[in-house]
């Protein structure tokens, strides 16, 4: 873990009672394990911090599974397990949801903050399903830099600016 994702980390432990998420709860690294073996896949080394030394949901990131999300937001697990088997994909000439690519945050309005696990710096892609559900673009570089701009309210995004991105 790099200095500066410590002092995020170190942070976001330090805000989370603060900004009113003392109601979320750490994860044992059991339910983590879980996640990643019904996904398939590694979760980020940072995320997997979050969740368990911060907590889920905190910060409004998405909870793991439908039992723990309060309605409005996207449960990671579920939500792309969903994703990926409820559509058929090229036999109907429909897209499936990209591999390795996680809901994380819910902006409401079917607009999501997706976590690239497939990109070796772990971006952060928009997906706004009212312009288009298979067009994705950069909101930020790394997660690191995307939840360091969420704490500091800097996170601001122009979709019509932003680089878009073929997955």
């Amino acid at each position: 873990m790099s200095e500066a994702e410590e002092r995020l980390v170190t942070r976001m432990k330090e805000l989370a009672p603060q900004r009113g998420y003392s109601w979320v709860e750490r994860l044992p690294e059991e339910e983590l394990a879980r996640a990643e073996a019904l996904l398939g896949f590694p979760l980020p080394p940072l995320l997997r911090r979050v969740y368990l030394e911060v907590g889920e949901g905190a910060f409004g990131l998405s909870p793991l599974y439908e039992e723990r999300s309060n309605g409005l937001e996207m449960p990671l697990v579920d939500s792309y397990l969903e994703l990926r088997s409820d559509q058929e994909g090229d036999a109907h000439g429909e897209r499936r949801w990209p591999e390795n690519l996680l809901i994380m945050y819910d902006w409401g309005c079917n607009i999501y903050s997706c976590l690239d696990c497939a990109h070796p710096e772990y971006r952060v892609l928009r997906n706004d399903n009212n312009r288009d559900s298979d067009a994705y673009a950069l909101e930020a570089p790394s997660l690191q830099q995307w939840l360091q701009a969420l704490l500091d309210d800097t996170l601001h995004f122009d979709w019509d600016t932003a680089e878009k991105i073929t997955l």
